[in-house]
């Protein structure tokens, strides 16, 4: 299914003639009958002769409401531009023709309406002053046909220029991010809230759990009905209405989108490629206030040009949209910028990024985002994947523009290629990989000249010297140490070739444990040690990380063995008695009450004992006595 929208100055016959086509009066208001004057959007649809059916989105014509026209102009396929023979091209035919242009609408249909009050040789005038003016324009070439709505000349050869049209244009993409801009809400009595829009890039199928974006109010499509007919599934490029379970007409607006969580995201800033019109009477200025049109919805936005200062009529250039409030958007989606005074349209592009993160002063980024725009899918992807953190296969197809399917395809090649690499299930570039792989070498070579004993840092206080987040950082230490760069101890990251521990000083160490053992339960200090052993705190640090010794309190040091053994034997009593007490540990151990009741606070500490009055209970982490 595709979608016919009009266009053309008011008063030229657009809700008239469509009225004619279809049967249906797209004018809904009262008071657009009351007036003559149509001032929002309307809907209509038809069968052409081939059997294709299509919908019609029939616009306003006055200058006043350009921005409803915006509305509706955005998911257009094929232009219904109405000129009336008697007047000829207006001002409204120009902006609505500057409008289909930068909008990227490449197919249409001219319709001369009221050729039946005007003289042959005249209307072939008009003939020639329109065709004249297409040829600058997205519709160059488009057919002309003379018709009448009141005597219903020319209608039939209308219905076949539109079914040629629609026939050979483009096809409604698909990418699987079915999302719908809203373009009217309305609430049906025993229904509830009813939205409408043009469905893109997906398939929508009734019962879908989708949201509403921005604002991220969940909800379900109750019902779906495409030309006020019940659907089940409603295909890419459908004018659909959705009933939606659970909202009232104040949680949905125009502008807003409906569509499945992460389809499309809430951003203030966008990266676009811009043009301004050839027919602007100024350039576009750096920091300038206008009016963004995306979709259905319109925001205030600040124009930040990105390596230059002013974008002259008929350049192209690249733009940061600084939004005033959050915009759904996607990558490839087309947008109108506006001046607000006095109004006119000035440019219009197509989004690149909807997450930058980037300076405007960066040489970088026009680089990055002409990948992100470009046909070649291995260079859109390789431009996706860029960033300071690995990515998702499912993000890097939503910045890319592409199917998931199609950006797993361009991704394999890319990391054939070396352009890029897994990290767990996302990818990064290698650039990117081997900065960080850098980053750790050096964190690493640092900490072992610091502290040689030690088998390894950290595993958090090396990322946080990298500046990895965590979600990705086990992933990250299995890839280096798959990589055979550094060597995974668990809690611990060291370099590949650090042999660290006591291995190098064994004697010493062994010279410790003789000592700690020989007195088991008064063992001497840490201050005795080093006197006597010429032993220093580096190789006691490394003998308490190796498991080899505990240390209970500031220079007090157990061997590993006796330690535990004491542990039990301590458990065994509270839980023969209920409770120990420090003197009790004293005698238990033939010791003093020094090492008792250092023992018994690290035990506390440990939560393998819990202070209860002058006596300890068993804590939470105590040994299982079974």
């Amino acid at each position: 299914m595709k979608v016919i929208g009009t266009a053309g100055h008011i008063d030229h016959g657009k809700s008239t003639l469509v009225h004619r086509l279809t049967g249906i009066d797209p004018d809904r208001l009262d008071e657009e009958k009351r007036r003559g004057m149509t001032i929002d959007l309307g809907f209509a649809w038809l069968t052409l002769p081939s059997g294709i059916e299509a919908s019609i989105v029939d616009v306003p014509g006055h200058e006043r409401f350009v921005k409803n026209m915006l509305a509706g102009a955005a998911g257009v396929d094929v232009a219904l531009l109405v000129v009336a023979a008697d007047e000829g091209i207006m001002p409204q035919t120009r902006e609505h023709l500057d409008i289909l242009d930068l909008l990227g609408v490449r197919c249409g249909v001219i319709a001369l309406t009221k050729a039946d009050l005007v003289e042959s040789e005249w209307l072939d005038l008009i003939r020639d002053e329109v065709s004249s003016t297409l040829d600058h324009t997205s519709l160059a070439g488009s057919t002309i046909v003379p018709v009448s709505s009141t005597t219903g000349f020319g209608l039939p050869a209308l219905l076949a220029a539109l079914d040629v049209a629609l026939a050979t244009g483009p096809s409604p993409r698909d990418r699987g991010r079915p999302f719908v801009p809203v373009d009217r809400v309305f609430s049906v009595p025993g229904f509830g809230t009813v939205v409408t829009g043009t469905l893109h890039d997906g398939v929508l199928d009734e019962s879908s759990e989708v949201e509403i974006v921005p604002g991220q109010v969940r909800t379900r499509i109750r019902t779906l009905q495409t030309h006020e007919a019940h659907v089940t599934r409603a295909e890419s490029g459908a004018r659909v209405a959705l009933n939606l379970h659970g909202l009232s007409t104040h949680d949905v607006a125009r502008g807003d989108v409906v569509a499945p969580r992460g389809a499309v995201v809430s951003t203030s800033r966008l990266d676009a490629s811009i043009r301004v019109l050839s027919s602007s009477p100024l350039p576009l200025r750096h920091g300038v206030r206008a009016s963004v049109h995306i979709g259905a919805a319109e925001r205030a936005a600040t124009v930040s040009i990105l390596g230059a200062d002013e974008i002259e009529p008929g350049a192209g250039g690249w733009v940061q949209l600084r939004l005033a409030e959050p915009i759904a958007a996607t990558r490839d989606q087309r947008f109108v910028i506006r001046l607000p005074s006095p109004a006119r349209t000035i440019a219009g592009g197509v989004v690149a990024d909807v997450s930058p993160r980037h300076r405007r002063s960066d040489p970088r980024a026009v680089d990055l985002l002409t990948n992100l725009l470009s046909s070649d899918s291995t260079v859109a992807v390789l431009a996706a994947v860029e960033g300071d953190r690995p990515r998702s296969a499912e993000e890097i197809a939503f910045r890319s523009g592409l199917s998931t399917q199609n950006a797993e395809e361009a991704l394999a090649k890319v990391v054939r290629s070396g352009g890029a690499r897994t990290v767990g299930d996302h990818y990064i570039t290698t650039s990117r990989w081997e900065q960080m792989a850098g980053r750790v070498r050096a964190a690493l070579n640092t900490y072992h000249a610091t502290y040689p004993l030690r088998r390894g840092m950290p595993r958090e206080e090396l990322r946080d010297q990298v500046g990895w987040r965590s979600a990705f950082w086990a992933d990250v230490v299995t890839s280096l140490a798959q990589e055979g760069l550094v060597r995974d101890h668990g809690s611990l990251v060291a370099m590949a070739g650090h042999t660290g521990g006591i291995s190098g000083r064994r004697d010493d160490a062994d010279a410790v444990l003789q000592k700690l053992r020989a007195h088991p339960h008064a063992p001497p200090s840490a201050s005795e040690l080093k006197e006597t052993s010429g032993v220093d705190d580096a190789l006691l640090r490394a003998m308490v990380s190796e498991r080899e010794i505990v240390k209970v309190d500031e220079g007090v040091y157990f061997d590993r063995e006796v330690y535990d053994d004491m542990v039990r034997r301590i458990v065994a009593v509270i839980d023969r008695d209920g409770t120990v007490s420090v003197a009790a540990v004293r005698d238990l151990f033939a010791t003093t009450r020094k090492y008792a009741l250092a023992l018994l606070e690290h035990l506390d500490d440990e939560h393998i004992t819990r202070r209860s009055g002058d006596a300890r209970v068993l804590g939470s982490k105590a040994p299982s006595r079974a």
